[in-house]
């Protein structure tokens, strides 16, 4: 990737059309370049919109290193930030975390947002943390708010357990997520 297309990319992530800025991380996507993790980590900590720090932490986890997950676990506990920009800094959790982004999760299941309580139990039952039973299984007895777009917190816990107790998550935990960074 050139410099003028980094300079484009930083540009539309950070744009007015919230189009424009998720087409920009997902060009990310297709071309990762690990010159753009300061602007990306700048823009999920700075950006002018909610969408566009939203857009930026559906990205930076594309590039997985120990910056970028903290950036993310950072972004899940400020409790000034947006719910979406939180629930997407939580999903991206997901897939590039380290040991302590478990205990950010495990925390988010207590959060006000909805948002932020289903994301944290999405990623917490991909992560196959089985501390997270407890509290997902209160979810699944109370939590009956449905986040725009999918289903309930209720139902998100209810997955999250299942997936921790399954055997196949189970082998994964044995043998370790390749995504994880160890920090």
């Amino acid at each position: 990737m050139t410099d003028e297309q980094r300079q484009r990319i930083i540009s539309r992530l950070n744009g007015r059309n919230q189009l424009d800025a998720f087409e920009a991380a997902k060009a990310v996507w297709e071309d990762p370049d690990k010159r753009l993790e300061r602007h990306l980590i700048l823009t999920l900590k700075n950006g002018h919109r909610p969408f566009n720090r939203a857009a930026a932490a559906y990205t930076v986890q594309i590039l997985t290193t120990p910056r970028t997950i903290r950036a993310l676990e950072g972004v899940v506990k400020n409790k000034s930030e947006g719910p979406r920009v939180r629930g997407e800094a939580a999903e991206a959790l997901a897939h590039c975390h380290r040991r302590k982004s478990h205990d950010v999760l495990l925390t988010g299941l207590g959060d006000p947002s909805k948002n932020v309580r289903f994301w944290c139990a999405f990623a917490l039952g991909e992560m196959a943390e089985k501390r997270a039973i407890p509290s997902l299984e209160r979810l699944l007895a109370t939590d009956r708010r449905i986040v725009r777009g999918f289903h309930s917190v209720a139902k998100e816990a209810a997955d999250a357990i299942e997936n921790i107790k399954t055997e196949k998550v189970a082998h994964r935990r044995k043998v370790g997520c390749v995504f994880c960074v160890r920090t």
